[in-house]
């Protein structure tokens, strides 16, 4: 039955070609050639009122070009056809055939499109923003219509597809503006916890980028073979988070040097009975 209709639809518009003129064929190019100026020119317009805007997300902004685009070329060209004499309705029905068709060949694609669209809905996370997915690490550069740009620490770029994002663990750094840090450190039996956390809290106040609030925190964690471990927590903001971590550890050393604190390695104390060594001696 479906391939009666095509014939039949086919055959329609072999039939409606032989009866175009060229005034026809003129107008229909014209109206074509002046729609694609002014959907360039539109599209455009639209991206500088959406600059502006407070409201919309600037990572929604190439998507909704992208559409807009879309839908301003598919509209101008349904114009330029009917200039020829095709009915729109017939157009339409072609165009619906066609889209199925297309739809069915491009799963993968269409589902990024979605996870795009869902991406930018919810707000996962934004342009600028540093995400951890799948092991590694990046700052959004741009959310596309069925990718989105990534750039590592590295300098790496990555291209992420929306599917993959929009389905999988993410993890948003940027949401919250602090973020805690955590280091463990080992000092020898022979000091006693109290001067290890004074150590410790002296180390923290040589680092102006660690906040007061949440305060900073000094467990001791366990009872190894050869030290004891502690456990530091603190919090400093996202944007200095690793140079601080980084000057908190030169800090410590110098702290615990201070404090005659010993940071000890792992070893083996040997102690010898002098009388048995006497006797085998």
């Amino acid at each position: 039955m479906s391939t009666e209709v095509d014939a039949e639809t086919v055959e329609t518009y072999v039939d409606m070609i032989k009866g175009l003129d060229l005034r026809q064929v003129a107008n229909s190019l014209i109206i074509l050639v002046l729609g694609l100026i002014a959907s360039r020119m539109l599209v455009r317009l639209f991206g500088k009122l959406l600059k502006r805007s407070r409201v919309i997300d600037p990572s929604a902004h190439t998507m909704l070009k992208t559409a807009l685009r879309i839908l301003l070329d598919v509209v101008f060209l349904m114009m330029a056809a009917n200039a020829m004499g095709i009915p729109i309705t017939s157009f339409v029905a072609l165009l619906s055939i066609v889209g199925i068709a297309v739809s069915l060949a491009v799963q993968g694609t269409l589902s990024n499109v979605v996870g795009g669209i869902i991406i930018l809905a919810s707000h996962p996370f934004s342009v600028g923003d540093f995400v951890e997915q799948d092991g590694f690490t990046g700052t959004v550069k741009e959310i596309g219509l069925l990718h989105t740009r990534m750039q590592t620490p590295d300098g790496r770029l990555i291209y992420v597809p929306n599917a993959t994002l929009q389905t999988s663990r993410l993890i948003n750094y940027s949401v919250n503006p602090s973020r805690r840090i955590e280091i463990s450190v080992s000092a020898s039996y022979a000091a006693h916890p109290s001067a290890v956390r004074t150590a410790v809290l002296d180390a923290i106040a040589q680092c102006p980028d660690i906040q007061a609030e949440p305060a900073p925190i000094v467990h001791l964690e366990t009872y190894g073979d050869s030290a004891i471990t502690y456990t530091i927590y603190c919090w400093a903001p996202g944007s200095a988070l690793w140079n601080t971590k980084y000057q908190l550890n030169e800090e410590l050393y110098s702290a615990f040097l201070r404090a005659g604190v010993e940071m000890t390695y792992p070893h083996i104390n040997v102690h010898l009975d002098e009388e048995q060594v006497r006797v085998k001696g």
